[in-house]
This record gives structure tokens, C-alpha cells and sequence, in this order.
């Protein structure tokens, strides 16, 4: 599989552009990322930071029949604790491709837009060569701007900052009051809040805009699970 990317277009302090987010890179980001985007904005994401665990830069929440389960993608970091997280690469030598896709079939298979984009996000499970996280990433989050009609762009930190103000996800999720929408298992578990984008594309596909139009606001609520 070949991942459709943009080159990087560098965020220059010159340019007379508002700000929106700051985020970190996230594999399947939470829907509280895209409420408070939407319909449009500057989806900045950091590039020159190095790569921490235990994070959404590599693991997201989807809800199956025994509710909340985090997928963890298992990486390769050459220098450690200090590896720029334009170089973690995905660790293609565990399973993790197979097993994240059993589970989303698990979770989504009875989804009401299950079949209508079960194909496109397969593709995403099909690698046969490494490619960085963060590329990775990116490619899905694309993917989810095309699928959500929404008009945000995503740019790139032009360095690294310790701090971007109110507008800093870096560190911390928005928080914002969560819509209930359908969910597979909602009789079982009831409504249950925090999920990736993928619980919300797959259980309300074309009518997400609802959802993402929940107002929301800055408070700190660390990354770390």
C-alpha cells in the first residue's frame, strides 16, 4: 500500500493565518479533536517534538461488545526516548495490522456504515512495508477530512515551542460536552463518550457533521492512559 501524503507545508510566523490547534500526531484521533475544528480551520500538527508512550500518537479507544478497547500500534524507535517522531517507524514484525482489524470488525461489523467504507479503511491494515507513524497517522487523518466534508487543513510546526497559548492540544484533550450519537453496543453499555473518529465515522458515517458541531473549551486533561 502506497499512503497518499502532502509534502509538509511549513507554518511561517509571517503568514497571516489564525491559528486553531496545535496537536500532537494521533492514530484515529478522539472526536473532541474535530468538534472543535469543525467545519473548518488550521489543524496544526507538532513534527519537531520526540516521540512519547503511552499517548494517542500511537493507540486509540474504539467501542466493542465489551466496551472500550485500545489499539495500540507497536513502533520502533532507533534512538530511544529521544527518537523524533518523524522517525518512529511502525513495527511491521508484531501482528498488530491483523489484530486491530479483527478488532474493528468485532466493534464496527454491524455498524450502520460498516460495509459502505469497510474497504477504504482496510487499506490502512495492508502494509507490507514500514512507513513512519507520524506518515501513518497523517494519511488517516486525511482520510477522515475527506470523509467528513469538512474544510480544515492541516499544516506543520515550522519548530518546536514549549508553548502555543490556548490554542496548545499538545499536552491535553479538549474538552467539550460530548453529543451522544448511535453506538453498536449502546443497550449493553449505554452512551460512551471519549472515542476515536473512527467510532463516530463508523456508527454515523454522513451525519457526523451533527456531532462535530458541539461547541467545546480549553482544559487541561493529560494524554497519558
Amino acid at each position: 500500500m502506497v499512503l497518499s501524503l502532502t509534502k509538509p507545508s511549513l507554518w511561517k510566523k509571517n503568514e497571516r493565518v489564525r491559528v486553531k490547534a496545535v496537536f500532537t500526531t494521533a492514530y484515529w484521533p478522539p472526536v473532541a479533536y474535530f468538534s472543535i475544528l469543525y467545519p473548518s480551520g488550521e489543524w496544526i500538527l507538532e513534527q519537531h517534538e520526540t516521540y512519547q508512550k503511552q499517548t494517542l500518537r500511537n493507540r486509540c479507544s474504539i467501542c466493542g461488545a465489551n466496551g472500550p478497547q485500545w489499539l495500540i500500534i507497536p513502533v520502533v524507535r532507533k534512538h530511544g526516548l529521544k527518537t523524533p517522531i518523524r522517525e518512529v517507524m511502525l513495527d511491521l514484525s508484531k501482528d498488530w495490522q491483523r489484530n486491530h482489524w479483527l478488532a474493528i470488525e468485532s466493534a464496527y461489523g454491524s455498524s450502520p456504515y460498516y460495509e459502505y467504507y469497510r474497504e477504504e479503511i482496510r487499506h490502512f491494515y495492508e502494509l507490507k512495508k514500514t512507513v513512519p507513524l507520524f506518515e501513518f497517522n497523517t494519511a488517516i487523518l486525511k482520510w477522515c477530512f475527506e470523509i467528513l466534508e469538512i474544510s480544515t487543513i492541516i499544516k506543520f510546526t515550522e519548530s518546536y515551542l514549549q508553548d502555543y497559548g490556548d490554542c496548545d492540544y499538545r499536552r491535553c484533550l479538549p474538552v467539550y460536552d460530548p453529543q451522544p450519537y448511535y453506538q453498536v453496543f449502546a443497550r449493553k453499555h449505554g452512551f460512551v463518550p471519549g472515542q476515536s473518529i473512527l467510532d463516530l465515522i463508523m456508527n454515523e458515517g454522513s451525519e457526523a457533521w451533527k456531532i462535530l458541531k458541539t461547541n467545546s473549551k480549553s482544559k487541561y486533561d493529560p494524554q497519558t492512559r
